[in-house]
């Protein structure tokens, strides 16, 4: 098995920096880290010569998205024979057992996409992401254990209905199956759901590997109405950046191409913009501690539902 990291950026000079120290510090000799630097302006691509020579190093345009910028890298894999790609992100620092653990899980599942837990880069021992599941009465997929200690998750692999792009390790002949990430219909945000759910329906499994650990920076990941007071200006940004997944064009595209049923379709787009909206104003309304509890008890529910 050999792995292929791919990781791209654009302007996060420093920030990527970061993230290749912490690979590279745990990265299988075997293994390789490709960068696609979207045509960067701040010296990401000289840094990366100077600091990380080691690196496979492409360089694309400032008109490439996560989704483009993952699909040069993806194809840079296949050229240089790579088994895996590891779809990863700029912002993310690496722990010990990362490679270790997703290794055994495709080991345990061959035919299973596999993805890391992500912890907040703050708070190392709070769980922001370990899979996502699908709400029996709707088509909204749901986070399990959010914001819970990481020790609850225990060990071993977890089957899931959802994954995302941070650190998810997929097996070459996904992309032989089912194609590349689609840039053109979800240039960012939704390409690795989208690429999840098409990989579900020919046949693959998800699994979040347990004991594989990422630190994520959530303050530069994408735009959300959850860890941040927003403005009129900041709503309107969330309904149409492509940075948001509240993105009105794409949200809307991805729940209608996996619909389960017309009926939850429209139940599930009305009911994702309430909740936007009520969580936009509860964010001024009620204390931060206060809504994590809230949230903790929604999710409980959904789970038990």
């Amino acid at each position: 098995m050999t792995t292929a990291v791919v990781v791209p950026t654009f302007n996060r000079r420093t920030t990527l920096l970061s993230a290749l120290k912490s690979l590279f510090d745990v990265l299988p000799a075997h293994d390789c880290v490709i960068v696609v630097d979207s045509g960067s302006s701040d010296g990401t691509r000289e840094a990366v010569r100077k600091h990380f020579p080691q690196v496979v190093l492409l360089e694309g345009t400032s008109s490439m998205w996560w989704a483009a910028a993952t699909n040069l890298g993806v194809v840079k894999a296949r050229e240089l024979g790579c088994s895996h790609v590891l779809a990863y992100n700029d912002d993310n620092i690496a722990t010990a057992r990362l490679f270790d653990a997703l290794a055994e899980g495709t080991r345990v599942f061959p035919s299973s996409i596999v993805a890391a837990v992500c912890c907040y880069l703050d708070r190392p021992n709070t769980v922001f992401f370990a899979g996502r599941n699908r709400a029996k009465k709707s088509d909204r997929f749901f986070y399990l254990d959010h914001n819970e200690p990481l020790p609850v998750l225990g060990k071993g692999l977890r089957e899931v209905d959802l994954l995302h792009g941070m650190c998810t390790l997929f097996p070459m002949a996904v992309f032989d199956a089912v194609g590349l990430f689609d840039e053109k219909a979800f240039p960012a945000l939704f390409a690795d759901d989208d690429l999840s759910l098409r990989a579900v329906k020919a046949g693959y499994h998800l699994h979040v590997a347990l004991e594989a650990v990422v630190l994520n920076d959530r303050e530069k990941t994408g735009l959300n109405p959850y860890d941040r007071r927003l403005g009129p200006l900041g709503v309107a940004r969330l309904l149409l950046s492509r940075r948001s997944v509240f993105q009105l064009t794409r949200k809307t595209r991805f729940l209608w191409r996996h619909r389960r049923s017309f009926w939850y379709f429209c139940k599930t787009w009305i009911y994702d913009y309430m909740r936007m909206f009520a969580l936009v104003i509860a964010r001024w309304l009620i204390p931060p501690s206060m809504l994590v509890w809230l949230g903790k008890k929604w999710m409980r529910r959904l789970t038990r539902s």
